[in-house]
């Protein structure tokens, strides 16, 4: 239904783009990074529209590769397919490991346990993988009721952050002085933040894998896509603005940002809010939790399409008896993943930018060679100002990918 596939699309784009990614491109960026959020967030609406008209006119599993393959032949479409599989399993890792990162954080500082912090964020970036893995294998429903709950409660406590966030900002007299100067690195700074973080607006991807499960998907695919883009990037903005705005310290508050890294957030949290420490890394948590649940699912749906189509071996297409699910391509994604989790958290969250947006680049073609192709297909949702929209996306995105 629209609800479920609304929340799978949130739960995908709230993870480490905001947990662990927002200290890192504040301090590439500047108070610029509101900037960077905004711009990606009207870049990835432009693209939803193209990924809302094909999800809509051909609702199936596989999604992207499918269109390319309709558009351009078998070859690019085994390529597109390569390249979202890999897309949607690298994500994972990147929710894996900043699970990791969160888990080891509270366990090795906050309980005192003198183990290595980063073989603790490690073994438990594994532990969760496979848990969930074993409840997408489980099926679709236990996988949605597990997405909803957690999407739902990371969404209360970044909400509540915010407002505690926004309320210190506005009640200090020199508020404004957090956010000047606004673009400390230039243009190319907020174009650089823009491209690490792209992976956090990458939702509609999730959403149109699930189209041959989606109910009525010509009205609801498109609506889940733009409801869930703007509900995020609105989130994001306050979360942003308050962690700029209300925490003080000896150097700009981007710098300091920049400095904690992945776990920026984190310690900035108690000067917001009490218990703000553990209320984030709890919302970290399960925020990495459902968004590993969403790209599980996404990347096995890939793996299936791709076996089912003999781009991949057929057991990839083999459906689970009793639980509906194809059991051996989540398997197959699920060691992808496991195996990604081990590399340093800039380079997984770099390499999955640079993918999806491959994936992007590619989508806007096709919506192009489509309209003009087939224009027999069935479009419940219709993309505006065809070629030029689509056109100008793709130098968009272009630019964001150079300077990534």
């Amino acid at each position: 239904g629209i609800i479920d596939i609304t929340l799978l699309g949130i739960a995908a784009m709230i993870g480490a783009g905001i947990f662990a990614l927002i200290g890192i491109a504040a301090g590439i960026a500047g108070p610029a990074l509101l900037l960077a959020f905004l711009f990606n967030g009207i870049i990835a609406t432009f693209t939803g529209l193209s990924y809302a008209e094909l999800g809509s006119a051909i609702p199936v599993a596989g999604g992207s590769y499918v269109w390319v393959r309709i558009a351009l032949g078998d070859f690019a479409g085994f390529l597109a397919g390569w390249c979202s599989w890999s897309a949607n399993s690298i994500a994972c890792a990147l929710y894996a490991v900043t699970f990791g990162a969160f888990l080891s954080e509270d366990i090795v500082n906050m309980l005192g346990i003198s183990v290595p912090q980063d073989m603790v964020a490690k073994v438990a970036s594994v532990v969760i993988v496979t848990f969930l893995t074993y409840v997408n294998y489980r099926g679709v429903k236990e996988s949605g009721k597990v997405g909803g709950a957690v999407t739902a409660l990371k969404v209360a406590i970044l909400l509540t952050f915010s407002a505690f966030g926004i309320y210190k900002t506005i009640t200090r007299p020199d508020w404004i002085s957090s956010f000047t100067p606004f673009m400390p690195n230039g243009i190319v700074g907020v174009l650089a933040s823009m491209g690490l973080t792209f992976i956090a607006f990458e939702g509609y991807e999730i959403i149109v894998q699930s189209g041959e499960e989606v109910k009525n998907p010509e009205k609801n695919i498109p609506k889940a896509i733009i409801l869930s883009l703007w509900i995020v990037v609105a989130i994001y903005l306050l979360v942003a603005f308050a962690s700029l705005g209300a925490i003080q310290s000896n150097v700009p508050s981007w710098m300091y940002l920049g400095k904690l890294a992945e776990f920026g957030l984190i310690r900035i949290a108690d000067q917001i809010l009490p218990f703000g420490s553990v209320l984030i890394l709890i919302g970290g948590l399960v925020s990495t939790i459902s968004a590993m649940n969403a790209t599980i699912y996404s990347s096995s749906r890939m793996a299936f399409a791709m076996g089912r189509d003999a781009f991949l071996p057929e057991i990839f297409s083999k459906i689970h008896a009793k639980n509906r699910t194809p059991y051996y391509a989540i398997f197959f994604s699920y060691v992808i993943v496991v195996f990604l989790s081990l590399a340093p958290i800039e380079i997984v969250a770099t390499a999955a930018s640079i993918t999806f947006l491959m994936i992007f680049i590619t989508i806007n073609f096709v919506e192009v060679v489509l309209r003009y192709r087939r224009p027999d297909l069935r479009r419940a949702f219709r993309v505006p100002f065809v070629p030029i929209l689509p056109l100008v996306t793709i130098a968009m995105q272009m630019i964001v990918g150079y300077y990534l």
